[in-house]
């Protein structure tokens, strides 16, 4: 798990490259796929319908009214490291993503299937969506104790994320490389400040340090005597 951000954040400003260069076989699987996509969203109305629900699902008020409600939740539970986790990995992938946006001024696909704006790479909606699932998976994880609540969590979650990119290149809303510059970015962005902030850790040392109330409470403040465990 160390070295995943440093890969991650290597296979993006390679990724970066080739698609400021134009590199060949990139253009041309990119190509290949988007045509491919726009032929089955044609061909299929209901596939269609399908991956415009899940692409709006990951819309700026969307994600933007999940964040605070969980930022809400953190701060009544006291959870400061758990809140700037939310906070540093939305913030940092948010600003690396813009910057990398203007900077490479790449088209989307013609003929689009949904509404879009800006430039295309990386995807907005699925580098906001993969760090949303993994925000939620790391902080969910440390919060669940059983095993198998941590794996349907990761799977929901993971999977959500996924669909949320397919749906870009479903509807010709981004190139398919757009959609995987958007995956390595969260990737990099997320592990880094989970394992940076030692989210899981921090849960733990929160949660044994509140208070804890003995079932002998109340009789200790009738026996004053009487002194409390720590």
């Amino acid at each position: 798990m160390r070295r995943v951000p440093v890969f991650c954040a290597a296979a993006l400003g390679l990724l970066t490259a080739l698609v400021v260069v134009r590199f060949g076989p990139l253009v041309r699987l990119d190509d290949a796929v988007s045509e491919a996509a726009r032929r089955a969203a044609l061909r299929h109305d209901g596939w269609r319908t399908v991956m415009s629900a899940i692409t709006h699902s990951a819309d700026s008020p969307v994600l933007l009214a999940a964040g605070l409600l969980l930022a809400a939740v953190l701060l009544w539970r006291r959870w400061r490291t758990g809140l700037w986790f939310l906070l540093g990995a939305t913030t940092a992938a948010t600003v690396v993503r813009l910057t990398v946006l203007t900077l490479v001024h790449r088209p989307r696909p013609v003929d689009r299937l949904t509404p879009t704006a800006g430039w295309a790479f990386p995807s907005g909606h699925t580098t906001s969506s993969a760090v949303t699932a993994g925000v939620v998976v790391v902080l969910g994880c440390a919060v669940l104790s059983g095993r198998r609540s941590r794996r349907v969590l990761v799977a929901v979650a993971g999977t959500w994320a996924v669909l949320v990119g397919v749906s870009r290149v479903a509807l010709l809303a981004h190139w398919p490389s757009d959609v995987l510059g958007g995956w390595l970015l969260a990737t990099a962005v997320t592990v880094a400040f989970a394992r940076g902030l030692r989210v899981q850790r921090s849960f733990s040392s929160t949660r044994q340090g509140s208070p804890q109330r003995s079932p002998q409470r109340d009789d200790d403040q009738d026996n004053p005597a009487t002194i409390p465990s720590a």
